[in-house]
């Protein structure tokens, strides 16, 4: 179990509490919300030695959840292995498989003064970190582009990397000015980025699926305070731990 990950939920009240959003006025409102990391930093590069050549790479996701059981609240860490597999057709072509891609996500096309930060556990600010709005596209397969829907606009934000045991020891907060609303709908991965010759593309992993996954809704907090992203669950029921095989092409 990753101490780092349970810290982070045990502390979620305190964390609040220090990281409080700036408050709403007028017409709009400011929306500060949080992401775990849950991701393991982990780099394959190269180039291939023969034809065919199969590249491996084996990627850690973990996540802690709050439950509700019959003798009170309880924490369940799950795990989850995606086995990343780059068929390379040609012999002599640079490749790079890394585990921890940036946060990709569906926002409304309103959404205005998107910022994003690190901060440690305790609610300590450890940096900016790099965001691009208004993406008019982003690849997610070779030869495949993801566009947003209209009234939206895809947001990339990178990562801090953080080596060994540290890389969930911290967590991203996401803050932006939205036109006032009842509700707020949005779509998120986490992703892999994925390199191979002259193409490159994000490999969705949380949830795993093939574009943005589901829609969220939610309401802002009245107060301006930040709320949490849901990590969705890992595998199935009550399960601990979970292995998934991904196979990726290499193409324009």
């Amino acid at each position: 179990m990753s101490m780092a990950l349970a810290r982070a939920v045990i502390l979620l009240g305190g964390f609040t509490a220090l990281a409080a959003g700036c408050g709403s006025g007028g017409d709009s409102m400011v929306v500060r919300e949080r992401f775990e990391a849950v991701q393991a930093p982990h780099r394959i590069a190269g180039t291939t030695s023969r034809a065919g050549q199969i590249v491996r790479n084996d990627c850690k996701v973990s996540a802690v959840y709050k439950v509700r059981e019959a003798t009170g609240t309880a924490f369940l860490t799950q795990t989850q292995i995606v086995h990343l597999r780059l068929g390379v057709p040609t012999k002599g072509t640079a490749y790079e498989l890394e585990c921890l891609g940036p946060l990709l996500a569906e926002l409304p096309a309103g959404a205005s003064k998107v910022e994003a930060a690190a901060y440690d556990l305790s609610g300590g600010r450890l940096g900016t970190l790099s965001v691009r709005t208004r993406a008019s596209s982003v690849r997610l397969a070779p030869g495949r582009r993801l566009r947003p829907a209209p009234g939206k606009q895809l947001v990339v934000v990178e990562w801090p990397r953080r080596p060994g045991s540290a890389y969930d020891n911290h967590r991203l907060d996401l803050s932006l000015r939205l036109p006032k609303a009842l509700l707020v709908r949005e779509r998120v991965v986490y992703t892999a980025s994925v390199s191979c010759g002259a193409s490159s593309y994000l490999q969705p992993v949380v949830p795993l699926t093939n574009d943005l996954g589901f829609v969220n809704a939610y309401t802002v907090p009245s107060d301006g305070k930040p709320f949490d992203f849901i990590v969705p669950r890992l595998t199935t029921g009550i399960s601990s731990h979970a292995e998934v095989t991904r196979t990726l092409a290499c193409g324009g």
